[in-house]
């Protein structure tokens, strides 16, 4: 099954609009790898990142972004990277 890597950017958003993010991926399977960091005048200067492997495809990954995203009334921008898998490695015979 193909793993996402999903980064999304919530403008002039709170902490708030944040975890709200964060608690509606979750429930369609997306894990939270990293939190972003509030600047000074309360809004986010960053991404948060999560992982996904429950999408069977780019196209469902990026309409559940997509919409969770837009649920937070903020505006929002995303990236979505296809994890690439390692093929395994057999030694030769």
């Amino acid at each position: 099954m193909a793993k996402f890597i999903t980064s999304i950017k919530l403008l002039e958003a709170t902490e708030r609009d944040y975890v709200i993010l964060s608690q509606e991926l979750k429930k369609y399977l997306f894990t939270p790898v990293s939190k972003s960091v509030m600047n000074k005048q309360g809004g986010s200067s960053s991404s948060i990142v999560f992982n996904s492997d429950d999408n069977k495809s780019l196209l469902d990954t990026t309409t559940v972004v997509s919409r969770v995203a837009a649920s937070t009334g903020r505006q929002f921008s995303f990236t979505v990277i296809k994890e690439k898998v390692k093929p395994e490695h057999k030694p030769a015979s």
